[in-house]
Parts: structure tokens; C-alpha cells; sequence
């Protein structure tokens, strides 16, 4: 650990809590001119002294003296200008990213642990509605079938995949390649992002992985809208292929429109959005924006409520790129949505006496507390 990782450290976490110098010096009672120079790597800062701004930032000491990993393999990229805060977020989120590969490394190498593989196929020249049956046909997915566990599928594909709050909401997730630890997936469950977004989000970044293998750079930040296309289209056919979408379509035809939609969307565990224009993509109606227009006026009709807030304007036109409302109407449980993969392999870690109770909390990001809370819930069954 070099005094700028330290200084690195606490800067970033600085941006995050919105503390100046200034304000750190009163809540520490330590010098401008001190912080100044442990920020810029000037003096090295003694324990007491990043105690002391540990506990005001309210941080984990270990978090200002961790070093700085590097990702060298990532995609984490966004179409809206981040703040500094949120862009102390963002940094922040890719050295949590770095070190949980790092633990989860340690975890299949301690424990013997290899990830399971399902052969994803190498996807070369093909457009993204194919390769997503490709990638459904390689994980035994009948093509009529929905998916019922995403996160239990993405991690029997030998992907690793996190879902943890971002901080901020103008991006949903990130991938890693197959280097650093990977392929991975991290997906945002900041608050007011539905569990529906979520799933998309995972088979998006999926997109990702196996379409745009040469894109993942820590160097690029913007957004490629073509790729991006790309990748909900991939989402969208994956997640709710044709031939699954028309048998469950013409099973629900004595329900009312609205009715067979939210039916369907729960089926599919998918935006309403997302079944109207993949509806639209197969033919079903001939314009995105009449699906639109006649869902919210049935549902007012039927639930007295008009649906405003739950859908992106931007996203009703006759190609839309975005497939995922920005709140869904009888949405899914954050329990229809869990990677499981990583706590348990700590549980059995922490039972072989591999690692310790407060290293477990560390993986977990559980304080002491909440990690024996945790242990004892463990030992009831």
C-alpha cells in the first residue's frame, strides 16, 4: 500500500460524502494544510491519524489503506454526465468490483472450487436475435421455455454475478471480460430500480460478453449506442424469445389485452415494456407506440391508474432502444432476484475455518454485528 493509494482512498470517499477539506479538518480536529498533504501523497499519515478520519467518513479503517486493484478488462459505461460525487461512486465501485473477484479467486482456490461451465458459444458475425438463441440453446434452454432463475443460469454459465446498490442510477450494471477474475456481471439495486430492470440488466451486460468481446477497456467511458442497441436486442430475445412469447400469447387469448400482458410479463419476470415490443418485434402489432397508448388506457380503465412515471417517453417510438419501464406496474420481489453463489461459498469457508468471522463480513460488506447475526441463522438449519 503506497501513501497515494492512501491518500487516493480517502479522497474518493471524501467526494462520496460530500466533505471538503475544510469540513474534515473541523470533524477531525487535524490541520488543511495535513489533509492536503496526505491526500497528495506528501507525508505519510499515521494510524491514529486515518482513524480518526475513518470514523468521520463513517468507513471501515481497512477501506482507506486497501490498495488500489485495477481492472484492465471492464466495461462500465454511461450516456449522462456523472457528478463528482457520482463519479466518486463509480471509482469507488470499481475497486469494490476488483476486490471481490479478488475474494472470490481466494474462495475457489481455497475450497478447490472450479465455476461450472455450460460452453457458451464463441459468437462471431451473428446478429444479436440469434445469439441470443445460440447462447439459450448452449444452456439447454428450450426455446418455448421462460427462465425461471437468471442469476442461477448467469452462474452456471460460469459467470460471476454481483447485485448491490451503485450509489447513483444513471447506469444499471457493469461486466468484466474473461480476464481480472472474470466474466462477470454487477448489477444496480439502487433504490427505485425494479427487480425487472435488474434481470434485463443482467442479460444485457450478457450481450456484452459474448457480442462486443473487444470493447471491454477501462479506458472508455461513453456509450456506444449501436452496441447498446445491440445489447437489448439480446435482452429482449433472450429473456423472451419468439417462439416462447407466441405459445404463451395465443394460450392467453381469452384474457383482455391488458390482462394477457401482465400475465405474460410475470411469466417472462420482464418489464411490460419489454413484452410489448418484443410483441411488436414478431409481428404481433404493426406499431410500438398503438401497443403503448392501448396498454395505459385499458390499465387506467381496469386499475384506475394511467401508468405516467412508469414508462421513459424516449422510449416510445417505432424502434425503441430502451425495453425496460422505469417502474413496472405489479412488479417482482427483490427475493425474485438473488445471486447466491459467493455467500455460499463464504458460509462454507467460514465452516472449514478457512477464514474468519470478521473476513467473512468483509466479503459479505456485513459489519461484525450483522455478521454474526447472520452466523447464527446459518447454524439454525
Amino acid at each position: 500500500m503506497g501513501v497515494k493509494d492512501i491518500g487516493d482512498n480517502v479522497r474518493r470517499h471524501m467526494k462520496i460524502h460530500g466533505v471538503a477539506i475544510s469540513r474534515l479538518s473541523m470533524m477531525t480536529g487535524l490541520g488543511t494544510a495535513a489533509i492536503s498533504n496526505l491526500l497528495n501523497g506528501k507525508s505519510e499519515p499515521k494510524s491514529s491519524t486515518l482513524i480518526r478520519i475513518a470514523d468521520a467518513l463513517n468507513v471501515p479503517f481497512n477501506a482507506l489503506i486497501a490498495d488500489a486493484p485495477e481492472l484492465s478488462c471492464l466495461r462500465f459505461r454511461t450516456a449522462k454526465t456523472l457528478s463528482a460525487r457520482e463519479k466518486a461512486e463509480r471509482d469507488q465501485l470499481k475497486h469494490d468490483t476488483a476486490i471481490w473477484l479478488s475474494d472470490y479467486w481466494f474462495l475457489e482456490h481455497e475450497l478447490y472450487e472450479n465455476m461450472p461451465r455450460c460452453s457458451l458459444p464463441q459468437i462471431t458475425n451473428m446478429d444479436p436475435f440469434s445469439a441470443a438463441i445460440a447462447v439459450r440453446d448452449a444452456c439447454s434452454i428450450d426455446r418455448d421455455a421462460p427462465i425461471y432463475d437468471i442469476a442461477q443460469l448467469i452462474e452456471d454459465a460460469g459467470i460471476k454475478l454481483r447485485i448491490r446498490p451503485f450509489g447513483f442510477k444513471k447506469t444499471f450494471g457493469l461486466s468484466v471480460g474473461d480476464m481480472n477474475g472474470g466474466p462477470a456481471i454487477v448489477v444496480n439495486s439502487e433504490k427505485g430500480i425494479s427487480v425487472e430492470r435488474q434481470i434485463f440488466t443482467i442479460a444485457h451486460e450478457l450481450g456484452h460478453l459474448m457480442l462486443h468481446k473487444t470493447s471491454y477497456t477501462n479506458t472508455v467511458e461513453m456509450e456506444d449506442q449501436r452496441e447498446e442497441d445491440e445489447a437489448n436486442a439480446f435482452a429482449g430475445t433472450f429473456l423472451v424469445p419468439d417462439a416462447a412469447l407466441d405459445k404463451e400469447w395465443e394460450e392467453s387469448r381469452g384474457l383482455a389485452f391488458v390482462d394477457r400482458v401482465l400475465k405474460i410479463k410475470r411469466i417472462f419476470k420482464v418489464s411490460y415494456m419489454t413484452v410489448l415490443i418484443r410483441l411488436y418485434q414478431i409481428g404481433k402489432a404493426s406499431s410500438y407506440t398503438t401497443l403503448i397508448i392501448r396498454f395505459r388506457q385499458e390499465y387506467l380503465t381496469r386499475y384506475g391508474h394511467d401508468l405516467k412515471g412508469y414508462y421513459e417517453p424516449d422510449s416510445i417510438t417505432e424502434s425503441p432502444s430502451g425495453l425496460v419501464a422505469k417502474e413496472d406496474p405489479h412488479g417482482l420481489d427483490t427475493n425474485d432476484l438473488m445471486e447466491e453463489r459467493f455467500a455460499r461459498s463464504v458460509r462454507e469457508a467460514y465452516e472449514k475455518e478457512i477464514i474468519s468471522m470478521s473476513r467473512a463480513g468483509e466479503m459479505l460488506n456485513l459489519s461484525i454485528m450483522d455478521m454474526r447475526h447472520l452466523v447464527r441463522a446459518w447454524q439454525e438449519l
